[in-house]
């Protein structure tokens, strides 16, 4: 498979990670909303948003979310544009702090609550697939160091006849 469309799929799952966070906030704020997942007493929003268990650290968990989408969004918009090496390690590395925040919660959903809320788990699986996506990028090799020398600079495409400087 081709770098640039997992690169682009890895684009996909980050923006599809923050609306369905930002969907748990709004269900939060608006308990009717709940009612689109809330399925039996073991898959249910609701029963995990009443349960007391919805914050880590005084931090609302959905808001765990929303913030951790954003920085990989800021950190993958550049990398999408320039392969810098740096910026797809920031992603590693901020999708598999993610990961382990979500096995945390998925944790505290299965073993504490007793119910799943299939929004909240649906966040998780987005996060596992990040760290998953940006870690076949960086293991095969993609993004390039700041200061490679090896590569050569790209003729400029808008110039016709440009070519690259020695």
């Amino acid at each position: 498979m081709r770098a640039e469309t997992v690169h682009a799929a890895l684009l996909v799952v980050i923006v599809a990670g923050l609306g369905l966070s930002a969907f748990a906030a709004y269900e939060t704020y608006y308990p009717a909303a709940q009612g689109f997942c809330s399925v039996s007493k073991y898959i249910s929003c609701s029963a995990v948003d009443e349960s007391g268990h919805t914050y880590t650290l005084g931090v609302p968990d959905w808001l765990i979310g929303v913030g951790g989408f954003l920085a990989l969004l800021v950190l993958d918009i550049p990398l999408y544009r320039s392969w810098r090496r740096d910026l797809l390690q920031g992603v590693v590395a901020v999708s598999g702090i993610g990961l382990v925040v979500a096995v945390y919660l998925g944790y505290v959903e299965l073993a504490v609550i007793h119910a799943l809320c299939p929004v909240c788990f649906s966040t998780y699986l987005m996060d596992g697939v990040v760290f998953l996506l940006s870690l076949w990028l960086l293991l095969s090799g993609r993004g390039a160091d700041a200061n490679d020398e090896d590569d050569p600079p790209k003729p400029d495409s808008s110039v016709p006849g440009a070519s690259p400087t020695p």
